[in-house]
């Protein structure tokens, strides 16, 4: 099926467009990442010692930091070019017409979820409950923007808890990112490569450009009064960031 609007068809193509540049970027650092450089993920627990129970660390295993570059720049990939299709562009346009867009919420739980775990763990939030937390609020914080789109086709006024919600939840993770950052940098100057640091700041500004276009969308300021102009700017904002979190990664782990 083909999209029924010039406006259906606009948002094909650049979902299209979207979805290859994805995925010729996750190709292409698979190709050149370097999977040497690798971070532990390690457990800790109390155990029996000769000076009594103490908390000991252990190492799981350790991950090529590399690796989730790609990783998450295919995961959008598959999610654009899914909705570009034509099994689903229909269905694609008339929920930009309600104002609401499931897929979008889905991939961005799970992708986004994987570029802050990559920057914390780059900032030694290292051990493996606090990156399932960590993994699991920011999910819950995306999966508030699909609560926030869905409950509002319900309202006359917009219910803004949701989107409070999702702000709780997603703040956390970034104030204990900011923490682990900090101690590690005031303790050792170079305890955190600078290709981490400018990550965490670039994605930090991303992160929360997302959350001002819902703002400005349920605002309805300017361009934004029609759904579909916040719709053009998540995919834009989504390509830009994930290829600058990927690029910076990947090359600051080869040195570059």
């Amino acid at each position: 099926m083909r999209p029924e609007t010039k406006l259906g068809k606009q948002l094909q193509t650049l979902n299209l467009s979207a979805g290859v540049t994805h995925l010729v970027q996750a190709i292409a650092l698979l190709f050149i990442l370097n999977a040497e450089t690798k971070i532990p993920v390690i457990t800790r627990f109390f155990t029996q010692t000769a000076d009594g129970i103490q908390p000991v660390s252990e190492t799981l295993f350790e991950f090529p930091i590399a690796l989730i570059a790609p990783i998450f720049l295919l995961l959008s990939a598959v999610a654009h070019l899914f909705i570009s299709s034509p099994f689903y562009i229909r269905r694609y346009e008339q929920n930009i017409e309600k104002g609401i867009d499931p897929p979008r919420w889905w991939e961005y739980a799970i992708s986004s979820s994987l570029m802050l775990v990559v920057l914390l763990m780059l900032g030694g939030l290292i051990e493996l409950s606090s990156i399932v937390f960590i993994f699991t609020l920011n999910f819950i914080m995306n999966l508030m923007g699909l609560m926030m789109e869905k409950h509002n086709q319900l309202t006359t006024k917009t219910s803004w808890l949701p989107f409070n919600i999702g702000v709780l939840a997603g703040i956390v993770p970034w104030i204990m990112g900011g923490l682990y950052f900090y101690v590690s940098t005031s303790n050792i100057a170079d305890a955190i490569p600078a290709y981490a640091q400018f990550g965490f700041l670039l994605t930090f500004l991303f992160f929360n450009s997302f959350a001002i276009n819902m703002w400005l969308q349920y605002k309805k300021v300017g361009k934004w009064k029609v759904y579909a102009y916040g719709e053009k700017s998540y995919i834009v904002l989504s390509l830009v960031s994930k290829s600058a979190l990927g690029w910076t990664i990947v090359l600051g782990t080869l040195g570059i």
